[in-house]
């Protein structure tokens, strides 16, 4: 399909996804106004993509100041916008006020600035599973679908309900891309504490469903190209059959892939058959609907397992080659954590996540 060049503005747009659809949209000729924060990092991606055909116009402005968005926006006339920009969890939950500020009052900042152009820009949302929070697999076994209702138990689940409601209001063309869980060599190594914790909180037996950043990438990529087709939808973002999983698989997956191997299910603790609250997103997506629209899935779990293992270079021969003793350590570490947080037989993922963060991590009564 050749579709027109045009502009398109991308927030967050040297990060994990944003990278990998602006070099999408570079390719297809497409002017991007590629808008993040100025760090080592976003200066290095920005290097990299200006390689590529299209035109690149870097844009380091912060959404939280409304002026220079709508400058941004009025001086570009985006004919779309790629909305990727957030505080994710579980960083969001050390400070979920600012997070709040970011997710939500950001969002609105670019909603505003998008609303006064003259021809009105289609606005695509990086949402996420959040927006449905805890999914009981005994309780729920059917897959989620675009009608799903929305109940989200943390407060970046909350973020991105508060964020969406904002689109909807805002009166202009809009399709809302709830992500499954995104995965990428990028995610190996922005791999610390709090992530470590939340990996921890979930019950291994959770269901969960992945997808590869290159493949998302391309989703929105593609939503710009058919703008028609889409408008007024909620999407659901997963990989195909082969990243529908468990929890407790997809760590091993990723363990084998940084070398270190598998953990088995002595690793985590199971969820609660009886208890709504003690299970954690994502759930599993049916993505028939979105996947024909989008023709996005491109990539399997083993393709992004390869992706992710070869990106780890001499660190994965150095992690194989101790496993033998890293295994045990790990696994000794993990119980001993359990103990002296005095868990019991089942995950109870939120009980977790308050006591480490306060009650400000979950999502507030409306």
């Amino acid at each position: 399909m050749t579709v027109a060049a045009t502009t398109v503005l991308v927030t967050g747009a040297f990060g994990q996804i944003g990278k990998r659809c602006t070099e999408i949209l570079l390719d297809r000729g497409h002017t991007v106004v590629a808008m993040d924060l100025r760090t080592d990092k976003t200066v290095a991606a920005q290097r990299e993509l200006s390689a590529r055909a299209g035109t690149l116009i870097p844009a380091y402005v912060d959404l939280l100041d409304p002026a220079a968005v709508r400058e941004l926006v009025a001086t570009h006339r985006p004919a779309a916008i790629i909305h990727l920009a957030a505080i994710v969890s579980p960083p969001s939950y050390r400070n979920p006020a600012v997070a709040r500020k970011v997710n939500v009052g950001g969002t609105e900042n670019l909603l505003a600035a998008a609303a006064e152009l003259p021809h009105k820009p289609l606005f695509l949302m990086a949402s996420s599973a959040a927006v449905y929070g805890s999914r009981n697999p005994y309780r729920h076994p059917e897959r989620i679908t675009p009608d799903t209702p929305v109940n989200p138990i943390d407060q970046y689940g909350q973020d991105k309900v508060l964020a969406e409601a904002a689109i909807r209001a805002s009166g202009l063309p809009y399709a809302l891309f709830r992500l499954a869980g995104v995965a990428s060599p990028d995610t190996q190594g922005s791999i610390n504490g709090d992530y470590l914790a939340l990996l921890r909180s979930m019950p291994g037996d959770n269901r969960i469903h992945m997808v590869d950043a290159r493949d998302v990438g391309l989703a929105f990529a593609n939503g710009v190209d058919r703008a028609a087709t889409i408008a007024g939808k909620v999407l659901l973002i997963g990989g195909d059959e082969s990243y529908v999983m468990l929890q407790r698989d997809l760590q091993d997956d990723m363990m084998a892939a940084a070398g270190l191997g598998r953990l088995g299910p002595a690793a985590s603790l199971p969820g609660d058959p009886n208890d709504d609250r003690g299970w954690s997103f994502t759930g599993w997506y049916d993505t028939t609907e979105t996947q024909a629209l989008l023709d996005f899935q491109e990539h399997d779990w083993h393709q992004t397992l390869d992706w992710i293992a070869k990106s780890q270079g001499r660190r994965r021969i150095v992690a194989r080659a101790l496993s033998p003793l890293l295994r045990p350590l790990v696994l000794a570490t993990l119980l001993m954590q359990r103990r002296l947080e005095g868990r019991g037989p089942y995950a109870d993922p939120w009980a977790l996540i308050a006591k480490k963060y306060g009650p400000g991590a979950l999502a507030t009564p409306d």
